[in-house]
């Protein structure tokens, strides 16, 4: 990776200078206009920050393989100061942000996980060029996020590329270039490596105890596993080719090397995922969203990995424009393995790169390490609406089940429990500076009332606040 950040550095280094190049005056004096113009704002600077302050507290999560047992009562503020700046004009973007995130423990009051100052990380670090070969292939190089209007699809396979930090970041040390093949149709072309040490980054994280780790793991399987590296790749299809029928295509390559874990070694494994997803409209106020892959590889040693994901989605929003209602019918069903555990073949399914809280906040602490959404049939309803001008409330709620009966949550059913969320998103405060500076903040709950998969029967809350300030 520090190959790769050298080019995207020396590149944009490059393409500043090539940018500020001054065409020779015409004869006879000085530039038109036009010219002066053009080089005092051949280049477009800028900056800003962002502040985001998280108060979490959680109790009686059951435990994944851990014979009954149930988290402690935890609370604690999660506190990530972000900069960030870029050049760009017309050809190409330098990007760089930094972050920190720094926890105060009030519950357990002895804990110093990822106390004051923690440490200093590289989040984003990017070029991007455009329009290459004929305006037909945008480039980006480095270390970057794929959310937003750079994600793909709802984040079923590429998402998190840094599992092991939680929120505090979720780049992809990754190439992309996007092929356009017209104006509705577009291929990506997908490598990425991602390390479990994060050699851009100065500090010393802190574990529980208040001794600092080496190094603290960005990817990892199993809890307490180390030395795992993630890379591969893929291509995704992205058409818009009929306006009420969009659809993906992606075929994904993972290696996921050997990790380490109480002095043994943990086999890696590769993985081949091919997927669709389809999001038609099927009437004014009727839309569909329906999702699938399939997985195929093998783990070190020669057992065999195979795994399914599906998802269907019914949405039906009425033309109310005052606030906006909707509900969704769904359900999310993700393989799993009866024999998980043992030295044999493996049916559960590999979340890839979408180890983020896709449904809830509170699975990420109860499941095999981090996110790790597998063995899962999940039928639900999400209820919401958005009034008043950035105030948005989402409710879901649904039985949870395993697809397989595993034994790893400690019972011997296949019942996870009733879960319900609500979460309520809010503007405080805009352009505080001028055109710029804005407060938001949301608060949401989840509860889980455990079934017969584990053997705690305490019902499990995870609650948090949240105020972000962007400038």
């Amino acid at each position: 990776m520090n190959r790769v950040i050298g080019l995207v550095v020396c590149a944009g280094l490059a393409g500043a200078a090539r940018a500020q190049e001054v065409k020779p005056a015409p004869a006879g004096g000085a530039q038109p206009p036009q010219a002066v113009q053009e080089e005092k704002g051949g280049l477009d600077w800028d900056g800003g920050a962002d502040l985001r302050i998280r108060h979490e507290l959680h109790d009686n999560v059951p435990q994944y393989n851990a014979n009954g047992a149930v988290s402690g009562n935890q609370s604690y503020l999660r506190i990530r100061p972000r900069v960030w700046g870029q050049v760009k004009n017309e050809d190409f973007r330098l990007y760089l942000r930094l972050a920190d995130e720094f926890r105060e423990y009030f519950q357990p009051s002895e804990s110093r996980n990822s106390q004051f100052p923690d440490e200093v990380i590289v989040d984003n670090l990017y070029l991007d060029l455009y329009n290459l070969f004929n305006d037909r292939v945008d480039l980006r190089i480095g270390r970057q996020d794929f959310l937003g209007p750079d994600g793909y699809g709802a984040g079923r396979v590429l998402l998190d590329g840094t599992q092991g930090d939680g929120s505090r970041t979720a780049f992809m040390d990754a190439i992309k270039a996007t092929v356009k093949i017209d104006e509705k149709n577009t291929l990506d072309l997908l490598a990425i490596y991602n390390s479990s040490d994060n050699e851009l980054s100065w500090g010393h994280p802190k574990g529980t105890n208040g001794k600092a780790p080496k190094e603290r793991d960005l990817t990892y399987n199993v809890p307490g596993a180390t030395g795992m590296d993630e890379y591969g790749g893929g291509l995704y299809f992205k058409s818009k080719e009929w306006k009420e029928f969009p659809f993906d295509l992606y075929y994904l390559f993972k290696r996921e090397t050997k990790a380490r874990l109480a002095g043994r070694d943990l086999p890696g494994r590769n993985t081949h995922t091919l997927g669709v997803r389809v999001a038609p409209k099927l009437t004014e106020t009727l839309s569909a969203e329906l999702e699938g892959a399939a997985q195929a590889g093998e783990r070190d040693g020669g057992k065999s990995v195979r795994g399914y994901m599906g998802y269907a989605g019914l949405t039906y929003k009425p033309a109310v424009e005052t606030f906006k209602p909707f509900a969704t019918l769904a359900c999310y069903y993700l393989s799993g393995d009866r024999n998980h555990g043992t030295d044999d073949n493996d049916t559960s399914w590999n979340p890839l790169w979408s180890r983020w809280p896709q449904y809830s906040e509170m699975y990420p602490y109860h499941d095999r390490g981090v996110c790790y959404w597998s063995n899962l049939i999940y039928p639900n309803v999400t209820v919401g609406t958005a009034f008043a001008n950035g105030h948005k409330v989402n409710v879901n709620a649904g039985p949870m089940f395993a697809a397989a009966e595993d034994g790893m949550g400690g019972g011997g059913g296949d019942f996870r429990g009733w879960f319900g969320m609500a979460r309520y998103d809010f503007p405080l405060l805009k352009k505080i500076f001028g055109k710029r500076g804005d407060l938001t903040g949301h608060v949401t709950a989840e509860l889980l009332d455990p079934g017969d998969y584990y053997t705690s029967d305490t019902i499990a809350y995870f609650l948090r606040w949240e105020v972000i300030a962007r400038f």
